[in-house]
């Protein structure tokens, strides 16, 4: 007999789990979130201000192909990252903050939950 395992949307991959890349890439995301923010805060310029938005995207989704929990690992290291730095500039930290978590509920709608209602859609 032929049984075919169903997936539901939303169903968690086995293989996918928090473990020490997660971790890992938190660490990582609060750095390069640290460093941005240095940044932002000796140039206040426009573009210095844009790079949260490079620096979290394409990292976040070449992360994220790997491995879902990785990238958010790295999202939320990121966006943490802004909390305690309001106590040296609350505008760069608070900005930090609400635009990574922003740019992460964008990529987790769009993308992440998107990609696995999609990839779940089999033509039979």
């Amino acid at each position: 007999m032929n049984k075919k395992k169903k997936q539901t949307v939303g169903r968690d991959d086995e293989d996918l789990h928090f473990d020490v890349g997660t971790i890992l890439l938190t660490a990582v995301g609060f750095i390069i979130s640290w460093i941005n923010m240095l940044i932002i805060l000796k140039l206040m310029t426009i573009p210095a201000y844009l790079s949260v938005i490079f620096t979290t995207s394409i990292p976040g989704i070449i992360i994220s192909l790997k491995n879902r929990y990785w990238g958010y690992g790295f999202m939320f290291g990121f966006s943490i990252a802004g909390i305690p730095f309001m106590f040296i500039d609350i505008f760069v930290g608070g900005y930090i903050f609400f635009t990574s978590l922003f740019i992460f509920i964008i990529m987790w709608l769009i993308f992440w939950k998107a990609w696995r209602s999609l990839s779940s859609i089999k033509m039979e």
